[in-house]
Formats: C-alpha cells, structure tokens, sequence
C-alpha cells in the first residue's frame, strides 16, 4: 500500500495514493487543468458567415468559484471564456457571453458572434 501526505484546504493529510487522486481532482480549488480535442464552428451571426470550422483543443481550469475555458483554433490567438457553472453569463474579456451547455459540448454567443464546441 502506498501513501501520501497530501495538503487539502492547507491541512496535511496522510491517506492512500488513491485517496489522494480522489482528493485533488474532486476539489476546484485543487484541481488541475482538463484539455481535449474538439470540434469548433465560428459564426459571424450578423454575416451568416462561417469564420472557422474544424478541430480545436478546448482547456478547462478553475480560478476560485470560475471556470475557465480557453478555445484554441488553428494558429489565431486563443477565446477565453470565465464564467460560473450553472450560471448562463459569462465573459470574454469586457463582452458578456451567453452560454448554453450541451450534453458532448456547448455554444457560446456574443456580440454579432457564436462559437459551437462538440467533442
């Protein structure tokens, strides 16, 4: 059997490495950075005119209450999102974003924009 110290909420813990996992990937504060491949779709909505379509790596960290999503496609600068889970508004710099979370994705609008992410 391994163990581990762990610190949780600054509190050293000594438990079993799997315990430990458990630990660090159930807590948001602890909790390390997700990335994946997806798909995107990039829309001018005023334009109905298609920006981008294709793969992109889709990052999900924590920042205290927030999740963070950062939207990489092709070789342009990379979309933030921050928002809380749950809540439908987000942010994209000073813009506000509307979120719709889907089951194997999600589509964020705003402005004259929309971004649809599916795995």
């Amino acid at each position: 059997m391994l163990w581990l110290t762990v610190s949780v909420m600054s509190i050293p813990v000594r438990c079993i490495a799997a315990t430990a996992l458990a630990l660090v990937v159930g807590s948001p504060s602890l909790a390390q950075s997700i990335s994946e491949k997806a798909t995107c779709k990039l829309t001018n909505t005023e334009a109905n005119k298609t920006l981008y379509e294709g793969t992109c790596k889709v990052t999900q960290s924590q920042s205290g209450a927030n999740t963070i999503f950062k939207v990489k496609m092709g070789s342009a600068e990379p979309y933030l999102f921050a928002g809380q889970r749950g809540d439908s508004n987000w942010m994209r710099g000073p813009e506000r974003v509307q979120i719709t979370d889907l089951p194997n994705g999600a589509i964020f609008r705003w402005g004259s924009f929309a971004l649809v992410i599916a795995e």
